[in-house]
């Protein structure tokens, strides 16, 4: 078999070609002499599109080669260019098509099958075979579907005389029935089901429909209004990006290109208005929609700790199913880098080839792989899980020309597959430009064009110049800009009244939206997310030994230097304790605070996937009191060991880890609150001097005023210090006398020299052990709510 791309060959049941890499779809056109195309039902392929006639075109075979003839359809017919409408022309498998403004690669068109319905909600039926029918990913069920998002044994139908109820099967990514998340019910004629991209529907005899969007997905923004303190952001913006399109998002810096591309997404809501899928509200339908979007932020959603392959695997881990193997996992990660152009085996054994996979990410700081390299494989982050649009915010900045280049075409290639791509680009070369589709142009948050990239776009802002302004991609902008300058020019005004707003705004409109709101579902198992998190997290540990080593030498630093001070001293006994439980405090803190807000972009990005709040705080919590806990051991044994302190070491031990579980409490609620790391560090100060000042340890609560009593309550030094203090009651200084404390340096004395027993300390707020330990415990458990709720509060959906 050859392959139809480059005429390799490859094998029959083959779904990349291996010299191309290509994705290769089932091919029944072999036989298919001729193949009509348009929008009504009686064609062989309908494309259900406003700009698609209802019989469009005809697709012929004539002696191995393929033709296109149009059939006098409204909008025409174009190959490659849209400028030269064709009544017949000869078709090659890498030319473009467009039907009206409807574009489709003509090597996708002819390997659709027969009676192959695009754009609409359409479904293929299928036969119920038994009572029960199973869906998955497995190739022996009754329903197998071939897609990453599918799990092995995913959904169960079973026909119970006239019902048909619905079962999921523990599914990762879920089952939806019209737009909720379901675990078993009744399923009821022209109810949807949705498991990925594909959709059913129950017929009223009981059969099944079947409709599989990939490749199918069309976007519509819809009166996108944003507004922020009485700002106006984005104003009453619209239109539709169809199917496989290719979409450039350009204008000047503060124009709200980021703040569309957050609200077409889903990370935004707008004030005003709709970003839809399929015609559907992706707002009120977020969870079931979340699966079929790819972005890549602007910031890396990568641990520069972390080698490539490892990135990519924990990232499969934690949106991929459950069921799937590691054998799986590694072939699907080397398929996405083989089509990025990251990973070639077949040079593998060849001299001086790096392989990508084995190489650490890396940082500015710190050399790993290449920009060029580090975009794309933020990009491999998304594709893992083949969703069908990709929004890309700047995947360019900072690249080389050339870099540059090499991404968008890697683009171009993957719109050209199947995939929807919005990206923002702010000063593209020619003949990447000329790559895209369709370009977005928005001007003081309105939009001031909406159409073809090239010619149309640089010569609608360049009118007195076209053929000078069709030599450089800038001229986009610099049209732009000229026209703002010139007050007799209102871009979003002119537009409005052009062909291409006729065309690729008011020709797309989709139908209203429904507003119904949808119950928020329940996502995947905590548990597992925890152990993956909590893995990922502590191999980025080890692998940052630097920084890891760093935080552990201050346990010993510190050890030795309260040691020199205290040694051989008539200094109190309980100040050494009270600079242990303010060590520990301190070790938490620093070691958390800085742990969310670094990684920001990637948790913003897990989190519109399917991460869970909990599993994310309690991984980080989990893997920092690991560390804080050697930190612990480090101190109270060192110094107990040197400074031969009363009391038990191992409870003086226990109260240390509670205060540094406190402290990492203390940190993460730092970081969760903070819009910088330079912000979380600077603020750990401000935080812990209260706790030192008011913890006991330099004024006794028993003789603090009641402004200075009342808050050391809210301090969990001072409980921790009386939890410590206690240790003491087992050595009766009650009797102490003048002489006793000149000989005994671990008697509780004030400098007259006064003695006082240990009790003294907390006089009437003195309380028992077994409260002082709950409110330490009360106080973990609150600090780590308060994080999940700032978390939560920061959604922006």
């Amino acid at each position: 078999m050859k392959c139809p791309y480059c005429k390799g060959s490859i094998t029959n049941d083959a779904k990349f070609c291996t010299n191309c890499g290509k994705q290769l779809h089932a091919n029944d056109s072999e036989d298919t002499k001729r193949l009509t195309i348009g929008r009504i039902a009686d064609n062989d392929i309908v494309l259900n599109y406003p700009q698609v006639s209802s019989r469009h075109a005809i697709l012929l075979r004539k002696e191995n080669q393929w033709y296109i003839k149009d059939r006098n359809s409204t909008n025409g017919t174009f190959v490659n260019d849209r400028s030269k409408r064709i009544s017949e022309s000869p078709v090659n498998l890498e030319d473009l098509l467009f039907f009206g403004s409807y574009k489709i690669k003509a090597s996708r068109l002819i390997q659709l099958k027969k009676n192959t319905v695009l754009g609409t909600q359409d479904y293929n039926r299928l036969q119920i075979v038994s009572d029960t029918t199973l869906i998955g990913r497995d190739p022996d069920a009754d329903i197998h579907l071939d897609y990453p998002q599918i799990s092995w044994h995913h959904v169960q139908l079973s026909r119970k005389g006239n019902q048909i109820l619905l079962k999921d099967l523990g599914s990762t990514n879920g089952t939806f029935v019209n737009g909720k998340r379901i675990s078993s019910c009744e399923v009821k004629p022209n109810d949807v089901i949705s498991l990925g991209s594909y959709r059913f529907q129950v017929t009223h005899d009981q059969k099944l429909s079947q409709h599989d969007f990939r490749g199918d997905i069309r976007i519509d923004a819809d009166n996108i209004t944003v507004s922020i303190k009485k700002k106006t952001i984005l104003d009453n913006i619209s239109f539709s990006v169809f199917p496989t399109e290719f979409v450039g998002l350009m204008g000047f810096s503060g124009a709200g290109k980021t703040t569309l591309l957050m609200a077409l997404n889903g990370y935004l809501k707008p004030t005003v208005g709709f970003s839809k899928i399929n015609g559907e509200s992706l707002y009120q339908k977020y969870d079931e929609f979340r699966q079929h979007i790819g972005y890549v932020p602007q910031d890396d959603i990568i641990h520069p700790e972390l080698t490539v392959y490892e990135a990519l695997y924990y990232t499969a881990r934690l949106r991929l199913p459950r069921d799937i193997k590691n054998k799986e996992i590694k072939e699907r990660i080397n398929t996405v880098l083989k089509r990025l152009g990251l990973f070639d085996p077949d040079m593998l054994n060849q001299k001086g080839y790096i392989d990508i996979r084995d190489v650490q990410i890396g940082s500015p700081e710190k050399k790993g792989i290449s920009g060029g390299q580090r975009k794309r494989v933020n990009l491999a982050m998304e594709l893992l899980t083949e969703p069908s649009i990709l929004f890309l915010d700047e995947p360019t900045s900072g690249l080389s020309s050339p870099d540059t280049l090499e991404v968008i075409k890697t683009l171009r290639e993957i719109a050209d597959q199947g995939k929807t791509i919005i990206l923002t680009i702010h000063q593209p070369g020619l003949d990447a430009y000329r790559l895209m589709d369709n370009v977005i142009v928005v001007s003081a948050g309105k939009m001031a064009y909406y159409g073809p990239a090239y010619p149309d776009a640089l010569e609608f802002f360049n009118e007195q110049e076209k053929d000078k302004a069709l030599k450089s991609a800038d001229s986009l902008l610099a049209g732009l800009k000229a026209g703002e300058e010139d007050l007799n020019i209102n871009w979003p005004q002119k537009y409005q009244k052009s062909k291409a707003h006729q065309m690729y705004v008011d020709g797309r409109k989709s139908e209203p939206c429904n507003t119904n709101k949808i119950e928020k579902p329940k996502l995947t198992k905590g548990l597992r997310q925890l152990s993956i998190l909590s893995s990922r997290y502590f191999r980025i540990k080890m692998k940052d030994y630097i920084n890891t080593a760093i935080l552990l030498l201050q346990a010993p630093i510190i050890a030795f230097l309260i040691t020199v001070v205290f040694f051989d001293s008539n200094n109190p006994s309980y100040l050494p304790v009270y600079l242990i439980i303010i060590s520990a405090l301190w070790f938490g803190t620093s070691n958390a605070s800085r742990e969310i807000v670094a990684e920001k972009a990637i948790y913003i990005r897990e989190r519109m996937v399917n991460l869970k709040i909990p599993s994310y705080v309690l991984s980080k919590f989990v893997i920092l009191s690991i560390l804080c806990i050697i930190q612990c051991i480090i101190l109270v044994g060192v110094i107990h060991t040197f400074l031969e302190l009363s009391g038990d070491i191992l409870i003086h031990l226990l109260i240390s880890i509670c205060a540094a579980f406190i402290g990492i409490g203390i940190g993460l609620l730092l970081s969760a609150l903070s819009k910088t790391q330079q912000a979380a560090v600077a603020i750990v100060p401000i935080v812990l001097l209260p706790m030192i000042i008011l913890g006991g340890g330099l004024v006794f609560p028993s003789n603090m005023n009641d402004t200075s009593i009342g808050l050391s309550y809210f301090m969990p030094s001072r409980w921790a210090f009386e939890l410590a203090t206690h240790v003491e009651k087992e050595n009766d200084y009650s009797n102490c006398s003048e002489s006793v404390c000149q000989t005994d340096p671990k008697c509780l004395c004030q400098p007259d020299p006064q003695c006082w027993s240990v009790n003294q300390l907390f006089g009437s707020h003195e309380t028992e052990d077994e409260v002082l330990y709950f409110i330490l415990i009360v106080y973990i458990l609150i600090l780590l709510s308060l994080t999940m709720i700032v978390l939560r509060t920061k959604d922006r959906l």
